[in-house]
This record gives structure tokens, C-alpha cells and sequence, in this order.
């Protein structure tokens, strides 16, 4: 098996924006945002209609929110948001009192979703906070947060992660597999299951047993029936022969990343 790489690496544009940013805060006065959202998963039964999200102000001033909900897929390697009619948000645009909070209803429109298909459907819902308008002149920047909220209709007879007891059993990875793109630093990894796969806690594994950690926290999503990659930088520290290994969904146990057959 193929070597795997090591840190995830920062893109040219992402440095950009940052080093941006900084250089914006460094001279201005800035105001924290206040806006809260709850939960951070959202998941429908296939026959449930609505869901709640909760957003809450913990500042000292009204705040305004606009909260919309777009397909989510993965096309190509990339996060791919789209419009939809499938999900809606009922306020779409709210405004809350300092230390209140506001309920948004997701509403599920069963009736424009497409025929059901058997695997797990996947949205984003996006909870921005809107500028203010009647500050003081002057006041400095203020941080607008957004929220990027992942939210799921699940297939039939599947048990929402909030609902599970126990141990959950270890995700099923018979129809996943990893490949590293030849030179291009990139590792991929296909999703033939019909739910989600959550990756965490990545780390590679010398064939004499010892760890690199790649990222100690969430790596990312790849959808159900779909494909999703990541910039990877392979480390010196590695050796030919080891595996890659993750902690997948919620489980509490890591497991190793299946290569694809040629990797092998």
C-alpha cells in the first residue's frame, strides 16, 4: 500500500484572505459578533416534516439574521451548494432583542422532493448575520459570523445520531476507499454507501507502529455516493508501508481507511 501524506495544507487564497483580514483587524476597533445557533447537526426522518433551530443573541444590541438552506453535494473533489425548494426556512430573515433568543422552523416540502432514491439526502444550512445599520459612526468593524449548519434527510430506518444509546456500531466502510493522487499531494476518498462518512482524527500509522497526526479534528464529509478530496503534504516522518487511520461518524474507535484496490 501506498504511503499516505501528512498535514493538511492552507491554499494560496485562504493565506490570502487571512493575511487580508489581519491586516484589516490591525487597525480597526472590533466588535464581537453575538449570534448563536442550535443544534449544529440537523437530521429529518424520511417522513418528518419540520425540525428546529434556535439562534440566540448574547450581546447588548438587536441583531439581524438571514438563514437559507442549499443542496449540498460533491462534485469533482469540491463542495458543491446549489438552491433548493426541498428545505425552507420559516422566518427566513429574523431580528432578536439583546439576550433573546428566536426559533426558525426547517419545514421539509415533501411534495417537491424528488422520488426517493435510498440513500441519505444532504443540505447546508447557512445562518448569516446581517450588518447593522443604525450604529454609531465610527464604532470600528464589527465580525459577522456565518454558520454553516449540515442537516440530512436520512434514509428509511436509520437512527438519528441524537437518538443513539450506547456504543454505536463501527461505520461501515466495505464501499469506501482512499486513493493519493500521483504528485499532485492530494488524497481522495470515495463513498459508495448510502450515508454519510464523517472523518476525523487523522492520522498515519508506520508500519513499526508509530503515529503521525495529520489533523486532530474534522477533517470532513464525503456524501453518500459521492467522492471528496484534500490537499495533503506528505511528511518525512512517513514510511512506505503504513496506513491511514481516522475515526469515522460519532464511533469512539479509529479504524483504518480502506485504499482502493490499485493502492493495494
Amino acid at each position: 500500500m501506498r504511503a499516505f501524506p501528512a498535514p493538511l495544507r492552507r491554499s494560496p487564497r485562504l493565506q490570502a484572505w487571512l493575511l487580508g483580514a489581519c491586516l484589516l483587524l490591525a487597525g480597526s476597533a472590533v466588535q464581537a459578533a453575538s449570534l448563536q445557533v442550535a443544534p449544529i447537526l440537523v437530521e429529518f426522518q424520511p417522513d418528518q416534516q419540520a425540525q428546529a433551530l434556535w439562534l440566540t443573541n448574547t450581546g447588548d444590541a438587536p441583531l439581524h439574521a438571514q438563514v437559507r438552506v442549499q443542496q449540498w453535494t460533491q462534485a469533482d473533489g469540491a463542495e458543491q451548494l446549489a438552491p433548493t425548494r426541498d428545505l425552507v426556512a420559516s422566518p427566513a430573515i429574523v431580528e432578536i432583542a439583546p439576550g433573546q433568543k428566536q426559533l426558525v422552523r426547517l419545514l421539509r416540502l415533501l411534495r417537491l422532493q424528488p422520488a426517493a432514491t435510498g440513500r441519505e439526502q444532504a443540505y447546508r444550512v447557512l445562518v448569516d448575520e446581517l450588518p447593522r445599520t443604525d450604529g454609531p459612526a465610527g464604532s470600528g468593524l464589527t465580525l459577522l459570523l456565518r454558520y454553516s449548519i449540515p442537516a440530512f434527510v436520512l434514509k428509511a430506518g436509520a437512527t438519528p445520531v441524537i437518538e443513539r444509546a450506547g456504543p454505536a456500531p463501527l461505520a461501515d466502510l466495505s464501499q469506501v476507499s482512499a486513493t493519493l493522487g500521483d504528485g499532485d499531494g492530494t488524497l481522495s476518498v470515495a463513498n459508495g454507501g448510502d450515508q454519510r462518512l464523517r472523518i476525523m482524527q487523522l492520522a498515519y500509522v508506520n508500519p513499526d507502529g508509530s503515529r503521525i497526526v495529520l489533523n486532530d479534528g474534522l477533517v470532513g464529509y464525503v456524501l453518500a455516493g459521492q467522492r471528496m478530496q484534500w490537499p495533503l503534504v506528505l511528511p518525512s516522518a512517513a514510511r512506505p508501508g503504513g496506513s491511514l487511520r481516522a475515526v469515522f461518524n460519532h464511533d469512539g474507535q479509529e479504524q483504518a481507511l480502506p485504499p482502493a484496490p490499485s493502492d493495494r
